[in-house]
């Protein structure tokens, strides 16, 4: 699978349009690298869980065609 944190904003939306891969599938990536980088503490607080209920979420939207422009994308 392609490196999913590496995806412009743009190319992350075509990804999720054309159902190459789930809100969700993003959010683990960037939650895992986030994990990965935990010792540089560029995080005061880490919510994975609240991101990933976020990109279930956004992906039921998407399942009914609803949401933003910006829908799944984790900004």
């Amino acid at each position: 699978m392609t490196e999913l944190t590496k995806l412009t904003l743009a190319a992350a939306l075509d990804g999720l349009k054309a159902k190459e891969f789930s809100s969700r599938e993003i959010t683990q990536q960037f939650v895992d690298a986030i994990e990965g980088a935990r010792t540089l503490n560029a995080y005061v607080v880490e919510t994975p869980e609240k991101a990933l209920a976020m990109a279930d979420a956004s992906d039921a939207r998407l399942a009914k065609g609803e949401g933003g422009k910006l829908e799944g994308a984790p900004l």
